[in-house]
Order: C-alpha cells, then sequence, then structure tokens
C-alpha cells in the first residue's frame, strides 16, 4: 500500500469519532479505514508482487581478474550464464500466478473483515434489543405488583399471592442485570471490529431484520468462479503446472557466454580477445529429481482444486440454506410467535388486573413473552449471521 494512504484512511477514521451513533455502512467504513488486516491485505499482493519478479530475475554476469607475475599476463573475463532463458516464461507463468492467489486472498481478508463488523454489529444490536425487551418485562412487572396491591388492599387476593408477583418482578430485574452486562460486552467487541480508539464505543443504529424481508439468498450456488477460496486454488493449480514446466525446461544444458581480453607477456607483449562459451555436464544430476517434485506437487494441487470444488460447492448450498431457513424461522417468530404472546399477555394481564382471573395464568403469560421475546431476538441474529457467512463465502464486503 502506497505510503500517502495511510494518513487518508487516518483521517476517515478520526471523521467517526464523537459520532452518536453507528450504522451499518458507516461501521463497514470505519472498518476499512481503520482495521489492521485491511493494511495486511494489501501488503499480502505488494509480497507476491516482489516475488513475482524475484522468480524473473535474470542473474547477473560474474566478472573475473586473473594476473600472472611471472609471465606477467593479465586476464579479465565476464561470464553470463543463460540457464535461466528457457525457464523464463514458466517463471513468469508461475509468478502471476502467485500475485493471482495473493489477490484472492487479499480479497478473502476484506472480506472476513466485513463478516466480522456484520456479526459484531447485529450482536450488538441483538444485546441492546434484549436489554430493551427485559427492561418493558420489568416495568410490566413492576407495574403487576401495584396491581397486586390493590387487590391485596381490596380483600381480592392473599399476600402470597402478592409476594409471587414482586418476585416475578425481581426475576426480571435480575434478568436485566443480565441483559446489561451482555450488551456492554457485546457493545466492547463491536468497538473491537471497528477499531475505535476510546472505551466510549457509539452505539449501533439499524434493525435486526434488515434484509429479512427482501430476497433471503441470491441464486448462486453453482457460481462458483467467483469465490476467493476457488481463485486461491486454481491459482496454485496454475502455479504448480509452471513450476513443473520450469523444471523440465532446467533440463536443458545451456552454455554460459565467456567474454574477456589478455594482455602482458614476456618477451613479447601481447593483446588478445577471449570468446568462449562454458557448458555444465550433467554427470552427477540430470534434473530429473526436481521435475519429479514439480510434478508430484502439480498433481497434488490439481487434486486439492478438485477437491475445493465439491467442498465449495457444498458450503455455499450449505450457506444459503442457512440463510433461507434463518430468514423463515426469524419471520414466523416476529409476525406470528412473538405477536400472539404479546397479545396474550396484555389480554391476561387485563383480566388479572379486572379480578377475572388468577395469578398463575397471568404469569405464564408474562413468563412465556420473555421467552419468546428471547427466541425472536436469537432467530433474528441467526439470520443476520448466516447472511454474512454468505457474503463473506462469496468473497462480498458490502
Amino acid at each position: 500500500m502506497h505510503m500517502f494512504v495511510v494518513p487518508i484512511l487516518a483521517t476517515v477514521a478520526l471523521t467517526f469519532q464523537g459520532t452518536d451513533s453507528l450504522t451499518l455502512e458507516q461501521a463497514l467504513m470505519r472498518a476499512r479505514a481503520s482495521r489492521p488486516r485491511i493494511l495486511a491485505a494489501g501488503a499480502v499482493v505488494e509480497r507476491a508482487r516482489g516475488q513475482s519478479r524475484l522468480t524473473t530475475m535474470i542473474p547477473n554476469p560474474t566478472a573475473q581478474l586473473q594476473a600472472d607475475d611471472i609471465a606477467p599476463t593479465h586476464v579479465t573475463t565476464i561470464v553470463q550464464p543463460l540457464a535461466w532463458l528457457p525457464r523464463h516464461f514458466a517463471n513468469a507463468a508461475a509468478g502471476r500466478a502467485g500475485v493471482s492467489r495473493a489477490a484472492a486472498d487479499s480479497t478473502q481478508i476484506i472480506a472476513d473483515v466485513g463478516r466480522d463488523v456484520r456479526l459484531a454489529f447485529f450482536a450488538s444490536l441483538a444485546a441492546d434489543q434484549r436489554l430493551t425487551l427485559i427492561g418493558e418485562q420489568s416495568a410490566i412487572a413492576d407495574s403487576l405488583v401495584r396491581i397486586a396491591d390493590r387487590r391485596v388492599s381490596a380483600g381480592d387476593i392473599s399476600a402470597l399471592e402478592r409476594d409471587q408477583v414482586a418476585q416475578e418482578a425481581s426475576r426480571s430485574r435480575l434478568a436485566a442485570w443480565q441483559a446489561r452486562e451482555s450488551a456492554r460486552t457485546a457493545r466492547a467487541d463491536f468497538g473491537r471490529a471497528i477499531a475505535w480508539a476510546t472505551p466510549d464505543v457509539p452505539p449501533p443504529t439499524g434493525q435486526l431484520g434488515d434484509g429479512l424481508d427482501g430476497t433471503p439468498a441470491p441464486n448462486d450456488s453453482g457460481d462458483l468462479s467467483r469465490l476467493p477460496a476457488l481463485r486461491a486454488a486454481i491459482a496454485d493449480d496454475r502455479a504448480a503446472s509452471a513450476r513443473l514446466q520450469s523444471a523440465r525446461l532446467a533440463q536443458l544444458p545451456l552454455p554460459s557466454i565467456i567474454a574477456g581480453r589478455e594482455w602482458g607477456g614476456d618477451p613479447e607483449p601481447r593483446r588478445s580477445v577471449i570468446l568462449g562459451l562454458s557448458m555444465p555436464i550433467p554427470i552427477w544430476s540430470h534434473g530429473r529429481e526436481a521435475v519429479a517434485e514439480a510434478k508430484g506437487a502439480a498433481a497434488e494441487s490439481a487434486a486439492r482444486l478438485a477437491e475445493a470444488r465439491l467442498t465449495l460447492t457444498a458450503q455455499l448450498t450449505s450457506a444459503r440454506i442457512r440463510v433461507v431457513e434463518t430468514s423463515a424461522r426469524a419471520t414466523f417468530a416476529r409476525d406470528s410467535l412473538y405477536t400472539e404472546a404479546r397479545r396474550i399477555r396484555v389480554g391476561a394481564v387485563r383480566l388479572y388486573e379486572a379480578g377475572r382471573t388468577g395469578i398463575v395464568p397471568m404469569l405464564d403469560a408474562l413468563r412465556i413473552e420473555r421467552e419468546i421475546a428471547q427466541a425472536l431476538v436469537q432467530e433474528l441474529l441467526a439470520f443476520q449471521q448466516a447472511r454474512a457467512d454468505l457474503i463473506a463465502l462469496r468473497g462480498d464486503w458490502q
């Protein structure tokens, strides 16, 4: 990454300091500007480009100077190896494949950061939603205590029944304290995900059911070409094939060019030009060992590519299934289950206040609503988690 990009990213990050709340888009923007892993994603590609240049580097010539004080003569020669020449294009292909692999890895790193932000954002949002729901339940329980006090004074119920209502209110307050702890820890994790520099992390703002009423998941279970994990496997296979070709071409015994001059001599000084070739003699090794190793690596890479296609097909299909199923459950919990539980609780409280029902139906309705409210939040969060996993698997950011 260019050195002038870092100050720009820092400036973008500072624009969010002091804000009251953060939307998902703002959280993603903040993370992209501030998370160190984003900088690492660019460094991965830069390193691969450097490695690619190393594999195609032309070896420098070597110079030699000889002097004979007895003759006296002087000989200077320059030797330029040519063994790199037939392997140059194969090595270049391997280098390009390495850069493609790094680009795929970089895309996946960025997508994983986006997934991390989404998970932390909606986890904090869910924790806040739980705290709100339990707060409402606690307020309802407190109002029921006041109703029970009035009914005790009127002689409609016993003090024991009033104590049972008070105990339920105490349980609601305890649940509220637990929910507050979860909300604070979730907020701290959200701050880590967006690289917030201070403890006072702004709360996330948005809907926990964001995206629930749209298309749950794109129907792209057969489209694997855009997945960074598959692009990385394809690049590895191409690099291994190019290295095998390079190892085979390395078996060609190409010479090194020798050029130089000789001068001096006694009794008659002379000057002469030296031109020649230096040929390697393949006595101890013909390069078959390197070819065998590269051939095995290419076969292994091809097998990994085939296995990656199978794995990613299953992962993409499973991710889509999870999004569709969690969407259906969350929609049912939101539009049917929780609505019905809330209606029953309102009716039970009204009947209890009017003295037309006992404490057991009213407390049961209150507890069931609390359990269903928690289940609703959990199903909505499961939908957002499944959605974040699918987006990251596809290598998308937003």
